[in-house]
């Protein structure tokens, strides 16, 4: 037991690490700072038990135009999905490694219920969350995973559950299979 504790809490760690570089870089990131940074984090070396880390950006209906236009300059071809009726948009707009982790570059996981209550969860404590069990898009088997978070927001600093909620703009993830 201590051993998964231990594994935990270095997964947790480079999260954080995570969401350093987003706040380092203004508050959000760029396609090819967000590439550099996960090549220098080398989580196939340093973090095993991760299959893959990502950025989810946090978006109004009111802002979907936009923000969609912002990612189709350097992927002309990004798009949101599944659709949902959900008040939030929650797609990955990053992932790495990408090559394997492709089919999940712009699912929403405003989608489906434990991807969004651990979201939501994480923005409204400040502290990583690990979702309940979910199917991994990305792996043909549709073998049962994890999503682990952290959040971060615009400005700062976000002492109570309001000004978190209020300026939510996004997560750092993980996201671990159950074969690991």
């Amino acid at each position: 037991m201590a051993l998964i504790s231990e594994r935990m809490a270095k997964y947790e760690d480079a999260l954080w690490a995570g969401v350093a570089a987003v706040k380092s870089h203004g508050g959000d990131i760029t396609y090819p700072a967000w590439h550099e940074f996960a090549r220098t984090l080398r989580i196939d070396e340093r973090y095993r038990g991760i299959n893959g880390i990502g950025i989810i950006h946090i978006k109004t209906p009111d802002q979907i135009d936009e923000y969609l236009a912002n990612q189709r300059v350097d992927r002309p071809n990004f798009d949101i999905y599944p659709q949902h009726d959900q008040p939030v948009f929650m797609p990955i707009t990053f992932i790495e490694p990408e090559d394997v982790n492709a089919a999940a570059i712009g699912l929403d996981l405003a989608h489906e219920t434990n991807r969004r209550t651990a979201a939501l969860l994480s923005r409204d404590t400040g502290l990583a969350q690990i979702t309940g069990p979910i199917k991994l898009v990305q792996d043909a088997g549709h073998t049962p995973g994890f999503l682990f978070y952290a959040p971060f927001y615009r400005g700062g600093p976000h002492h109570d559950k309001a000004a978190r909620k209020n300026s939510f703009a996004g997560l750092f993830m993980h996201h671990l299979s159950s074969r690991n």
